[in-house]
């Protein structure tokens, strides 16, 4: 999902604030907290994630330490 698509999607969920300056992963968070569903894209649970959500794909890939 592109930068610009999760911008439309946060905007179609209700968040208007500051869409545009977010990190794609805080982005991906505060739409999971705006559906009531706990923002946990890209943390530690996703080692032991069973959930079937849209960002899973993305959510699991390995990245370095300092990208997280």
């Amino acid at each position: 999902m592109t930068l610009e698509s999760l911008q439309q999607l946060a905007g179609q969920v209700g968040l208007h604030q500051h869409i545009q300056n977010t990190s794609p992963k805080l982005l991906i968070r505060a739409i999971q907290k705006q559906r009531g569903e706990e923002p946990c894209f890209s943390t530690d649970k996703r080692y032991s994630c069973n959930e079937v959500c849209e960002w899973r794909t993305s959510c699991q890939k390995l990245r370095a330490e300092w990208l997280r």
